[in-house]
C-alpha cells in the first residue's frame, strides 16, 4: 500500500512539472511575426518559455528555432515524466 502512495505521489509530481517547464502554447502561436524564431520578447507570452528561454537557445543567437523549441520541449517532458515502478527504488 505505501509503495502504491507514493507511486501515486510522483506520478501527480511529474505531471505538474509537465504544465509548468514545457510552453503551453505552439511554436506557431508565439512566432508572432512568422519568421521562423521566437525572440525573447516574443517568449515573453509564455511564462515557462521566458524562464527557460537560455537553455532552449542552443547556439545563443537570441532567437528559438523550431528545431531548438521541440528539442526544449522533449527535454522538459522527458525531465517531468516519472520513473517507472522497478526502475530506482
Amino acid at each position: 500500500m505505501k509503495h502504491l502512495i507514493v507511486t501515486a505521489a510522483a506520478l501527480f509530481a511529474g505531471t505538474a512539472l509537465a504544465g509548468e517547464t514545457m510552453a503551453s502554447k505552439s511554436f506557431e502561436s508565439l512566432d508572432k511575426n512568422a519568421d521562423g524564431g521566437i525572440t525573447a520578447s516574443e517568449a515573453a507570452a509564455d511564462k515557462s518559455l521566458a524562464a527557460g528561454f537560455a537553455a532552449a537557445d542552443e547556439n545563443s543567437d537570441g532567437a528559438v528555432t523550431k528545431e531548438e523549441f521541440a528539442k526544449w520541449q522533449a527535454s522538459a517532458k522527458a525531465q517531468a515524466e516519472p520513473i517507472g515502478p522497478g526502475v530506482a527504488e
